[in-house]
């Protein structure tokens, strides 16, 4: 039999000289400081506001729209069949996909308009239930451990990004919502409810933060309170009034609102739905350049 041969022992210490290597050294120059130039950027806005008060009408008196419709919202429809509404193209929803693919066929327009967030969500996370739970929405798939939830964030995100693009070219974003009363962790005393979005936290989250401007529509209502002995927060009121809209642009403790542009914390609304965006834009661009 022969021998066999072993391979010699490993050498001793790290090897002399540089390491070999396949790929050129990069060499990377840091960025240099510079004064950016001031773009005003078409707006990124989200409205949500109660039922009635007019969102969807709003959206199709916006400069040369494009409605997209989420599986489910029939809101345009009904309006323009019943002349309410100006027919504008406007294109029904039914899939995640879709909503991707015709995002790069916007170009042209000025204004994109999503009606509404919520339905969009729920076909972001069928998607993603279908692709990467089997379509198992249960707890041992999609909900979880909210890890359906989670996941579907990174696709969410894939939209927020194309909706960027379209800014970059010169198209104001207008993100509609439903609004709903929903508990609020107050890291600094007792949770309570307020009027926010009807989507996932998750999905708020990112959402809120890409937007420029979120808006809270209602109808301003005075409150007429009985007289009692009663401390003030026993006593039972009355609403009354409320048909005058308004919108809310800041943050409160009732419901959720913020914006990059200085506007008034509340400002009044005309009733003619022809001019309630021509209302909001003249509060964000503040007599700059349209």
């Amino acid at each position: 039999m022969a021998d066999t041969k072993l391979p010699p022992p490993p050498a001793k210490g790290p090897p002399k000289g540089p390491l070999p290597s396949n790929k050129a050294t990069i060499k990377t120059e840091p960025p240099k400081l510079g004064k950016l130039e001031p773009i005003f950027h078409p707006p990124r806005v989200i409205l949500h506001a109660v039922e009635g008060w007019g969102k969807t009408s709003m959206g199709s008196y916006t400069k040369t729209p494009a409605i997209l419709m989420a599986k489910g919202e029939t809101g345009y429809e009904t309006l323009l069949g019943a002349g309410l509404v100006p027919s504008v193209p406007a294109a029904r929803i039914n899939t995640w996909l879709e909503l991707l693919a015709i995002m790069d066929t916007l170009n042209g327009y000025e204004t994109v308009v999503l009606d509404a967030i919520g339905g969009f969500e729920h076909l972001c996370h069928e998607y993603v239930c279908d692709v990467e739970y089997k379509g198992d929405w249960g707890e041992k798939g999609f909900k979880g451990y909210q890890r359906g939830a989670d996941v579907a964030v990174t696709e969410w995100l894939k939209l927020l990004a194309k909706l960027d693009k379209l800014r970059d070219v010169g198209i104001t974003t207008l993100l509609l919502s439903h609004t709903k009363i929903g508990p609020y962790g107050n890291p600094l005393g007792a949770d309570y409810d307020r009027l926010g979005s009807d989507v996932h936290k998750k999905t708020w989250g990112v959402t809120h933060r890409w937007a420029d401007a979120v808006l809270f529509g209602e109808f301003f209502t005075d409150v007429e309170t009985n007289r009692s002995s009663k401390p003030d927060a026993l006593r039972k009121g009355k609403g009354i009034g409320g048909g005058q809209r308004i919108i809310h642009t800041e943050w409160n403790a009732a419901y959720d609102a913020k914006n990059r542009y200085n506007m008034d914390p509340v400002i009044d609304i005309p009733d003619d739905p022809k001019l309630i965006w021509s209302t909001i834009r003249e509060a964000i661009y503040n007599g700059k350049d349209k």
